[in-house]
């Protein structure tokens, strides 16, 4: 496993994300029949890890085109394994810049001396009932924040289909500033996680019909 070492010219901010999204149809509508399919479990992640003041991180980080002048990073690790009906970012590591939309899956993070959170919610994103955009949090160090928000839609990317269901669950954790970091090629470690065990959870969850 080879790797290698990088300083970034400033400190870049690295946020933690744990992602749970959970897509089902009327079958499962009882939330008895999806409880055991959306509990959080531990995580064998290879998205990359913060040790030591260090930032490990695998290579794929490097097809980000702003990596090398980013202002923050995701680390991105997902509580289910096969793909969902909705619109979500696929890659583990999302580089951001100060000044630029920051927009993923239905979230903006917008960049100054703090780091501001912002609901964008969309029909392919969320689903119906619709959302207003707005201001959700300021997300401070070592201060997690769990976002659970669900919809329901009737149409897919390809056209009408039954009725479908979506809840999600992103759980941000701020981890710090860091300036110091390792690249892993192929195979990459991994690091056991698990979510933080206390958190301030912001509920936008709808009653659904």
């Amino acid at each position: 496993m080879k790797s290698q070492s990088i300083t970034f010219k400033k400190p870049v901010k690295v946020v933690q994300l744990f992602r749970n999204i959970n897509t089902y149809g009327k079958e499962e509508k009882s939330f008895e029949d999806r409880k055991e399919k959306i509990a959080w479990k531990p995580i064998q992640s290879t998205a990359g890890y913060v040790k030591d003041d260090v930032v490990y991180l695998p290579d794929s980080i490097l097809d980000q085109q702003n990596f090398e002048q980013c202002d923050l990073i995701v680390i991105i690790d997902d509580n289910f394994h096969q793909p969902q009906n909705v619109v979500y970012i696929t890659e583990k590591n999302l580089c951001f810049k100060r000044n630029s939309l920051n927009k993923f899956d239905f979230l903006q993070l917008k960049l100054d001396e703090k780091i501001e959170l912002y609901l964008k919610p969309g029909y392919f994103e969320v689903g119906d009932p619709p959302r207003s955009e707005f201001k959700v949090c300021e997300l401070e160090k070592d201060k997690p924040i769990s976002i659970k928000i669900n919809g329901k839609r009737d149409f897919s990317l390809t056209g009408r289909r039954d009725r479908t269901f979506v809840e999600q669950e992103y759980i941000l954790n701020y981890i710090g500033d860091f300036t110091d970091c390792i690249i892993f090629k192929e195979p990459y470690p991994s690091a056991l996680k698990t979510i933080p065990s206390e958190f301030k959870v912001i509920d936008l969850m709808k009653t659904l019909y």
